[in-house]
């Protein structure tokens, strides 16, 4: 009862700053200066680090799909489309033993919602708020993710000292209950050339043991295509989840 509570709740407030940010959109005729555009290039946008979200989402009439093959021949797909201007939302199947001679294991279907608040100026940074109730490594014995889900977030995004540097920093709340807590999150995009960018990110951060650091990659092959390779949770063993992954990342316009 109280997850139908939480998510009515969590859906309304969603519904509620989509319109604040349309009815800002009519009031300005101008474009205000951003700190983190998702236009920026020709490139596809950068929407997230290794495990954490960033300000930046897809143009509107675009999509964007994904497959993340990690740990144990698992395989986790993702569509995300936007719609509107600033709105992104999404879907995403995770499937384990899809590589390899066990069974497959279908998981349950994942939902996205992100909303870009705030474009951000010299100064401030960009923000987004956003929903993924997408986890990591989901455990059949405990039917939960061994990394458990970003649930409901709000970003900051802003370049710092040099040129392609992007700091990406957050809170994020999963559960809903009497036992709720607060985590963070932050991490890094460095566009180091036109083609290839260095990422770090900081996840989980609360309770020492329990937090994630990961390291990675990313290669665009071309301007709508790129690839990731990363180590999670680095410095721990496997039994804590820590693994390689790589993510195929495609950024399309819809044919209208």
């Amino acid at each position: 009862m109280k997850r139908k509570i939480a998510s009515a709740a969590v859906f309304s407030l969603a519904l509620l700053m989509t319109g604040y940010a349309q009815a800002a959109d009519q009031e300005t005729k101008t474009e205000p200066v951003s700190s983190v555009s998702s236009t920026k290039d020709d490139q596809s946008p950068q929407i997230e680090v290794v495990d954490i979200p960033t300000a930046e989402i897809l143009d509107p009439m675009t999509y964007a799909t994904t497959f993340r093959f990690y740990n144990q021949g698992g395989l986790m797909s993702r569509l995300v489309i936007g719609p509107l201007k600033r709105v992104n939302l999404g879907i995403s199947f995770d499937a384990q033993r899809v590589i390899g001679s066990d069974d497959p294991h279908l998981i349950r279907p994942s939902v996205y919602f992100k909303l870009r608040m705030f474009d951000g100026t010299d100064i401030l940074p960009a923000l987004a708020l956003g929903y993924d109730n997408q986890g990591f490594l989901y455990q059949e014995s405990t039917k939960q993710f061994l990394h458990r889900e970003k649930g409901l977030y709000i970003v900051g995004s802003h370049e710092i000292l040099v040129p392609n540097l992007e700091l990406h920093a957050g809170v994020n709340l999963f559960d809903f209950d009497s036992n709720a807590a607060v985590f963070g999150f932050f991490g890094a995009t460095f566009k180091i050339t036109p083609n290839f960018a260095l990422l770090a990110d900081y996840d989980n951060i609360r309770n020492i043991g329990d937090d994630r650091f990961n390291m990675g990659g990313r290669y665009w092959i071309a301007p709508y295509f790129n690839v990731d390779v990363a180590a999670r949770n680095i410095g721990r063993g496997a039994a804590a989840g820590a693994e390689r992954i790589v993510r195929l990342n495609y950024v399309g316009h819809f044919p209208l």
